[in-house]
């Protein structure tokens, strides 16, 4: 698979987002600028997602100029697809399991949680620090046997990819979603961003404003991301033309 197949999980993704709560047994994960080189160098863990989810404006633009393709941009944040989750978890009564950041920071998050959604169904939470990998299968076994609806991972880029990955390929029959830092960043309140930086997409610099250590990662996103990202494109339509010209 390559990684325009990748991104077209996107597509379907976007075609599919009103039943994305309903269908059981997926996993999803959300792709902004900065993790784009880390996806290309593990394609595997994203080739097994069910969806993907565009988190960034200027990626969910470069798509729409290159590949002709509206795609909305999504976050696992309370700009989106968590407020989605949460309200739909606060009226339904399914079960939700959170994994990620530091156990002190996941404690306050959850606080956090059950004092905006008073319904909202915890069975379970940890930290997303593994000692070794018998730790993490046995974390992942707990998981499975505690039969969560939905399962919310904040481990960081790739790691938490390959999480998700081997719950299902375990047995979890629920929908699991990698959050990033949102676990982390919940920690000090469920909305993390002001209302203006969602009504003039200035979320970026608001981070770059409240997390200092974001400043490093701005060669990947302005410089990094859109080289590799058209050079993908074009390394994709020289393929398709090379295709069309065997036939």
């Amino acid at each position: 698979m390559s990684i325009k197949s990748i991104l077209k999980k996107a597509e379907l993704t976007e075609l599919d987002y009103v039943n994305i709560f309903e269908k059981k047994g997926k996993i999803y994960s959300f792709l902004n600028p900065y993790g784009y080189h880390l996806m290309r160098k593990n394609q595997t863990v994203f080739n097994n997602l069910d969806g993907l989810f565009f988190d960034g404006i200027l990626l969910c633009l470069l798509y729409r100029i290159f590949y002709g393709k509206k795609i909305t941009r999504r976050s696992f944040d309370m700009t989106t697809v968590a407020q989605d989750l949460f309200d739909r978890i606060n009226d339904t009564g399914e079960s939700i399991y959170f994994i990620g950041a530091k156990q002190e920071e996941i404690d306050r998050s959850v606080k956090q949680y059950k004092m905006n959604y008073s319904n909202l169904n915890i069975i379970g939470y940890r930290n997303g620090y593994f000692k070794d990998l018998d730790e993490m299968d046995q974390s992942i076994k707990q998981i499975i046997d505690f039969l969560p609806d939905f399962v919310v991972v904040g481990m960081g880029a790739i790691k938490q990819e390959d999480f998700i990955n081997r719950l299902k390929v375990n047995g979890f029959k629920g929908i699991a979603f990698t959050c990033g830092g949102y676990i982390r960043q919940s920690s000090r309140g469920i909305f993390y961003f002001p209302f203006w930086t969602n009504k003039f997409h200035l979320r970026a610099f608001y981070r770059l404003y409240k997390e200092k250590e974001t400043w490093k990662r701005l060669y990947n996103v302005l410089i990094q991301f859109p080289y590799l990202f058209i050079i993908d494109f074009l390394s994709s339509h020289k393929m398709k033309n090379e295709t069309k010209l065997r036939k």
